[in-house]
C-alpha cells in the first residue's frame, strides 16, 4: 500500500466527521484509500492460451499518488508533436500571500483569474514590443514545498513568436525578451483589474477571518496596499531544447502536492516528509506536521470539479497548435535550416508495455500480451 494511501487509511471517517469538507475532498479521500483495491471493483486480465488473472481497478483521479502516470505519459506523447526547434522559457507568476484566503475561498474564479492575467499579460506585451504572436502553456500548482497554500503558475514559452503577418518566425534571445518588472506590473495591474471586476459583481465570497473585506472601505485599502508592492514574477533557467521541455512537463504537468518518496516516517499520530528550504540555499530538511495536518495540508490542494490545469495559448492554443507550428517548422527551416524531427507518438498497447511492464502486461506461460475485460 502507498505511503499517503495509509496515513488517510487511518480513522478516515473520524477525519471525516470532525473537519469541513468540500464534496471534491471527500472524494479524494475515498479514492485514494480505495485506489486499487475490492473497493473500486476488478477487471479480467486474459489470454489466448487460457491463462488469466484478475486485478483490481484504479481509481484515476488527478491526486491520487499512485494513478495517472498512464494519463501523463499519453499527454506528453500528444504534446510532442507541438514543440519547434528552439530554446523555451521558463517563467513564474505568483501572488502576495495577503490575496492567498481570497484564493482559497474563490478557487475558480481566483485561479481563472490568475491564467487570464498571466495569459493577456504574455499576448499583449509581445505584440506591443515586438509585433509577434508568442506560443506558451500555463500549468498551476498551489503548494509549497511544506504543502502549504501557495497558488502559482508556471509558464513555459517557446523562444520566439510568429508575426502579426505570419511571413516570419522571429527568434527571442536567451536572455529573457521582456522586461521582468514590466512583466510584473502588467500582471499586477491586469489581476488587480480582474479582482475588483469579480468583487464589485458580487462574484466572491469573504467567510472567517477574511469577512471584513466585504465592506468597501476595507477591500479599496487592500487593493491599495497590492498596487504599493511589487509584485513576484521570475524568470528561472532556459530549455535549451524541445527535449529539455518534454523532460520538463512530464515531470510537473500532472503532479501532485508530495509523492510517497517525500515521506520518511509516519504513524497515527505524526507524518515526517523532506523538503527543501528555499530559503536556506535549497537545503533538504525534514518536517514533522501531525497527521491530521498533513491530511488537512494535502486537501488544500485538492482542484475545483472538472478545472482545466494545463492551458495553451498563442500558437499554442488547442484551435491554432497543429496548423501553425507546422508552419512555424518550415519557417525555422527555411530560415536558419534547423530540421526537428517529430516523435512518432506510441500506441496505447505499446505505451502501456513501456510503462507497466511486459512482466504485468504479459501472460507468463506464453509471452503473449492480455486482453482486458471490465466489469467483473
Amino acid at each position: 500500500m502507498n505511503k499517503i494511501q495509509s496515513i488517510m487509511s487511518i480513522k478516515p471517517e473520524e477525519y471525516v466527521n470532525t473537519h469541513h469538507l468540500s464534496f471534491q475532498q471527500l472524494k479524494v479521500i475515498n479514492n485514494i484509500i480505495s485506489c486499487q483495491t475490492s473497493n473500486m471493483g476488478s477487471h479480467r486480465l486474459t489470454c489466448e492460451c487460457g491463462h488469466e488473472k484478475i486485478v483490481n481497478n484504479s481509481c484515476h483521479n488527478r491526486h491520487c499518488p499512485i494513478c495517472g502516470n498512464f494519463k501523463k505519459e499519453m499527454w506528453i506523447q500528444k504534446q510532442q508533436e507541438s514543440v519547434i526547434p528552439s530554446h523555451y522559457f521558463h517563467l513564474v507568476f505568483t501572488i502576495p500571500s495577503e490575496l492567498r484566503a481570497i484564493a482559497y475561498f474563490n478557487q475558480s474564479e481566483f485561479y481563472n483569474l490568475m491564467y487570464h492575467a498571466a495569459s493577456k499579460t504574455i499576448l499583449d506585451l509581445s505584440k506591443s514590443q515586438l509585433n509577434v504572436i508568442p506560443g506558451f502553456s500555463l500549468i498551476l500548482h498551489t503548494w509549497s514545498q511544506t504543502l502549504i497554500f501557495h497558488p502559482h503558475l508556471h509558464c513555459i514559452l517557446a523562444g520566439g513568436g510568429i508575426s502579426i503577418d505570419q511571413n516570419k518566425f522571429k527568434s527571442f534571445k536567451k536572455k529573457f525578451f521582456l522586461s521582468i518588472k514590466m512583466l510584473s506590473r502588467v500582471y499586477r495591474a491586469k489581476l488587480m483589474e480582474g479582482m475588483k471586476s469579480l468583487y464589485h459583481n458580487g462574484e466572491l465570497i469573504f467567510p472567517n477571518k477574511i469577512k471584513p473585506l466585504e465592506q468597501p472601505e476595507a477591500f479599496q485599502v487592500l487593493v491599495d496596499e497590492l498596487f504599493s508592492k511589487d509584485w513576484v514574477v521570475y524568470s528561472k533557467r532556459v530549455f535549451k531544447s524541445a527535449k529539455h521541455v518534454i523532460k520538463y512537463l512530464g515531470r510537473y504537468t500532472h503532479k501532485i502536492a508530495i509523492y510517497a518518496n517525500r515521506i520518511t516516517d509516519f504513524n497515527e499520530n505524526f507524518v515526517t516528509f523532506e523538503y527543501h528550504d528555499r530559503r536556506d540555499k535549497n537545503q533538504k530538511k525534514e518536517l514533522t506536521l501531525e497527521r491530521e495536518e498533513f491530511i488537512r495540508r494535502f486537501l488544500d490542494h485538492v482542484l475545483p470539479y472538472h478545472f482545466t490545469k494545463i492551458r495553451h495559448y498563442g500558437f499554442l492554443s488547442n484551435r491554432l497548435r497543429h496548423s501553425k507550428t507546422a508552419l512555424i517548422r518550415q519557417m525555422i527551416e527555411k530560415q536558419r535550416g534547423i530540421v526537428l524531427s517529430i516523435v512518432k507518438s506510441l500506441d496505447k498497447e505499446a505505451l502501456l508495455l513501456k510503462i507497466i511492464g511486459k512482466e504485468r502486461m504479459c501472460c507468463p506461460e506464453c509471452g503473449g500480451v492480455y486482453e482486458y475485460h471490465y466489469g467483473i
